[in-house]
């Protein structure tokens, strides 16, 4: 008889397995007999291996999900004590260790041919459809998805749709709508190298392209009470490294000068919350024709 505790039996019990639902004595073969053939409907097995390892490819990642809390499953992932229906280790804190299938004891048995299934799987980033080519390990999912760099970006040129990655809309914006922007270089030297903008009173904000990577950057400008609210974000995924900036105007006696860093933000957001590091223009930095020329440095800040 195969001893339960080896690497061998895992690997024939994921060959064999009935995905969700363990296997057992033989009073339940029919039913595990019908649940893997509604499987196979559902589920590609293909199933290389190199060395000892089993890797699965799945059409269907959602066989892998908990089936209480709809989430990818993690290690560990437990069973109840009679019938085999699982749970993420989370959800059995919040069930109370008791199977709300069965009502039996859940939270004490592992079950380890469904976690080495879910160690072996892989499937497709959900950026997929903006160039994202990466096969991802189903129980990294999430993670990886947080972090992606082809998390999709939309075209902050009014009345436009387009969405993609940020590598792939700024190449958009470069060949469909370069004339809506202004164009800069870094000022990575530190030498003073800003370029000039004429900001509008009524500006909601102005489009900022920097020549060489075409990154988007989206200058906004609130009206309030004691002035203009002055702010850069920049359009790329929230969690890609921001930009060091600086904002100098002047008014012919006076001169004002920000230095920040951008917030990164995948969309316009005009309609956004107040932001909490900005520029005050008051009004008399405006012009007769409600007009401030504000001098722009951005330069990477790693």
């Amino acid at each position: 008889m195969m001893d339960p505790d080896s690497d061998s039996f895992d690997d024939d019990m994921v060959r064999r397995l009935p995905m969700l639902v363990r296997i057992t004595p033989v009073a339940e073969e029919e039913d595990q007999r019908a649940y893997a053939r509604d499987y196979e409907d559902h589920a590609s097995t293909s199933a290389s291996r190199e060395g000892s390892n089993i890797v699965i490819n799945l059409t269907d990642p959602g066989l892998l999900d908990c089936p209480i809390c709809c989430e990818p499953l993690t290690v560990p992932v437990f069973q109840c004590d009679q019938n085999g229906h699982i749970a993420c280790s989370l959800c059995c804190s919040k069930i109370k260790n008791k199977c709300p299938f069965c009502t039996c004891p859940i939270g004490s048995n592992r079950c380890r041919a469904i976690e080495k299934v879910v160690e072996s799987s892989t499937t497709p980033c959900q950026n997929s459809r903006y160039g994202c080519n990466i096969p991802v390990a189903y129980n990294k999912k999430n993670e990886h998805e947080k972090t992606c760099v082809c998390a999709p970006c939309s075209c902050p040129y009014i009345g436009c749709n387009f969405a993609s990655s940020a590598k792939e809309l700024y190449q958009h914006f470069s060949n469909a709508h370069l004339d809506s922007a202004t164009s800069f270089l870094y000022d990575n030297s530190n030498d003073g190298l800003s370029f000039p903008i004429i900001l509008k009173r009524d500006d909601s904000f102005l489009v900022v392209r920097e020549k060489d990577s075409g990154t988007l950057f989206i200058l906004y400008n609130r009206t309030e009470i004691l002035g203009n609210v002055v702010t850069v974000c920049c359009i790329q995924p929230s969690f890609m490294d921001d930009f060091i900036y600086v904002l100098l105007v002047s008014n012919g006696e006076s001169s004002l000068k920000f230095r920040s860093v951008t917030k990164s933000t995948p969309s316009l957001q005009v309609d956004g919350p107040s932001p909490t590091s900005f520029l005050l223009i008051p009004s008399e930095f405006f012009n007769s024709s409600g007009q401030a020329k504000i001098d722009v440095f951005i330069r990477c800040k790693w």
